[in-house]
């Protein structure tokens, strides 16, 4: 299947430097503040000189006390600037980060399954978080440090040529050097931060992976296996931090190295022309004082170089995603404000990506809304796969799914699924309170709501027993409750919503038998007038179902009522006397 959407690129530009500046707009107040700091003492190293060649020279005290009332003052003004300029940038930045943050979560909701499936929950965390936690920490620096400090040498620059046009050429030597500094280390450090980042992703996603399978790591015994492989993707990202903080160290040693020489450059040139007696020594003070603020930006740029790869390899790595073309294909708008649920399957050929075999091939199947569907089949005959078409996420190769009679192709996917809920063997729970969780199918539900949905779920006996009730902590991923509360509780969210098609997968295979009792008489309260599609394991709580599909291998076989079934002794029954022999 061709996941390749016909979306344009979304205008994130190629490079950070291009990001940060398509963003202008938004730091123009903190910046100008910024460059107003640098800009007020400018001066400062020619104030020296006037101190120095007039009030100096003629004992005037007064001058001296008068310039340096000046010299204060601009340093107070700067002071605030500074202040002030860091807080509107700091801000702006913040808020800058909280929208690519945001664009990015929002475009993992758009991504289809076929790509989500080959990606690393740490790799994707990667991203979203630590990626741009990079990106940030060079903004502000970049921001509220790099420029002010250009212009701030850039103005004092002009000041020095004023004073001594001579002693200044040695200024033009800083355009060479940037020259050679961008061709011997620059490539290379773009390779070693790429490595590092692709390093760091691979070792967030091998830990992430590890730290959820705690549990059965510990069961198995195998803590050094786990350890061991985690010390591989350590050691590969320690050998690139390595060769980063090697050609960091050359490059920052071979900077300062070139930056003695200009001040030695000054100096002595300076001394020459004082002796020749072209130069006063109050000039020369100000090329002494200035000499630093001239080559703050030398400093600051070997200070941030590592960093802006880093930030830049960050901005990369957010960027494929930003820019992944393998989103959902859905661009219907056609809502259905009445759904009854009527659900076709048309001649559907579907393989998951990347894998060889399809789990369909010219199927056909028609279920009926408002009506207790219940699919069953041993692992592999497409129970699952049929739910997960009916929802979109994911799309056939061939053919097509109608949901009343409309493709989906045509519909408004998300409208759909808005009036559907899933009920998983595997119960995703957020870490908030029961009434949060219960929430989350509907936002806006009062607490009495909540309570009635749990009263039809059976779940409000056990949740008012709690010591906090229905402001009880379940803990990551429900960890605080048992499986069978777990599982009532994601039906009272799947009741909350009031659904027109609920679908129910596995929903009790993994429970004792009076939690299951519980749930199944939950699911029969709450199944009333909904299109409900229930994947079972467990064949005995499928009796009540209006009408049992079975299915091997992407094929129906068998159709019809429970009854029905066991009495026309097809695989049906096989497949029950087979459950009824391991009890």
């Amino acid at each position: 299947m061709n996941e390749r959407s016909n979306t344009v690129d979304n205008g994130y530009p190629p490079s950070l430097i291009r990001y940060l500046v398509g963003n202008r707009r938004v730091f123009y107040r903190g910046v100008a503040m910024a460059l107003l700091r640098s800009a007020v003492i400018a001066p400062i190293p020619w104030l020296f000189q006037v101190i120095i060649d007039v009030y100096v020279e003629a004992s005037h005290l007064p001058g001296i006390a008068y310039i340096s009332v000046i010299i204060v003052g601009m340093l107070l003004l700067h002071y605030a600037f500074a202040v002030l300029g860091a807080i509107l940038i700091s801000r702006q930045n913040g808020l800058m980060m909280m929208r690519l943050r945001g664009g990015i979560f929002n475009k993992l909701h758009f991504l289809n399954f076929g790509y989500l499936d080959r990606q690393k929950t740490g790799r994707l965390l990667s991203k979203y978080a630590f990626d741009t936690q990079k990106i940030e920490a060079i903004t502000m620096q970049m921001m509220n440090q790099f420029l002010p400090t250009i212009l701030y040498s850039f103005s004092l620059s002009v000041i020095l040529v004023m004073l001594h046009w001579q002693l200044s050429l040695v200024l033009v030597l800083m355009i060479p050097l940037y020259a050679v500094l961008r061709n011997i280390f620059f490539k290379r450090m773009k390779q070693i931060n790429r490595e590092t980042r692709l390093a760091q992703e691979k070792l967030t996603g091998a830990a992430g992976e590890a730290i959820s399978a705690l549990r059965l790591v510990r069961s198995f015994g195998e803590e050094e296996q786990v350890t061991q492989n985690l010390d591989e993707y350590s050691y590969t990202l320690a050998r690139s931090r390595f060769n980063l903080a090697n050609i960091s160290a050359i490059y920052s040693t071979f900077v300062y190295v070139m930056i003695q020489g200009f001040a030695l450059i000054t100096v002595a040139g300076g001394a020459y022309y004082v002796i020749q007696g072209s130069m006063t020594m109050g000039t020369l003070l100000a090329f002494m004082a200035g000499l630093p603020i001239i080559l703050m930006p030398v400093h600051a740029f070997a200070g941030m170089i590592e960093q802006y790869f880093v930030a830049q390899e960050g901005y990369r790595s957010v960027k494929e995603l930003l820019d992944s073309e393998y989103v959902e294909e859905w661009h219907g708008r056609t809502p259905l404000p009445d759904l009854k649920g009527d659900i076709r399957f048309q001649h559907v050929t579907f393989a998951y990506p990347e894998t060889l075999r399809n789990v369909f091939t010219d199927f056909t199947l028609d279920i009926e809304g408002g009506k207790h569907t219940a699919l069953v089949g041993p692992s592999g005959a497409g129970k699952s796969t049929i739910a997960q078409l009916i929802l979109g996420l994911y799309k056939p190769d061939r053919g097509d799914v109608l949901i009343d009679g409309v493709s989906q192709s045509e519909l408004d996917m998300r409208g759909l699924r808005r009036q559907a809920a899933v009920v998983l063997q595997d119960i995703i729970l957020f870490s908030g309170t029961i009434a949060e969780n219960i929430r989350f199918a509907r936002p806006d539900a009062s607490d009495e709501d909540i309570r009635e949905a749990a009263r039809m779920a059976n779940a409000e006996e056990f949740i008012v027993r709690l010591a906090d009730g229905f402001d009880t902590i379940v803990g990551e991923r429900g960890v605080m409750l048992s499986g069978g509360q777990r599982q009532r509780l994601s039906i009272a969210r799947a009741v909350l919503r009031n659904p027109r098609i609920l679908i129910l997968d596995e929903a009790t295979s993994a429970l004792d038998y009076e939690s299951e009792r519980l749930v199944q008489d939950a699911i029969r309260r709450v199944s009333s007038g909904r299109t409900v599609i229930t994947i079972a394991h467990r064949l005995s709580t499928i009796r009540q179902a209006d009408r049992i599909i079975v299915m091997k291998e992407g094929a129906v076989l068998e159709e019809g009522r429970y009854d029905e079934l066991v009495a026309r002794g097809g695989f049906f029954q096989d497949l029950l006397k087979m459950q009824l022999t391991e009890a």
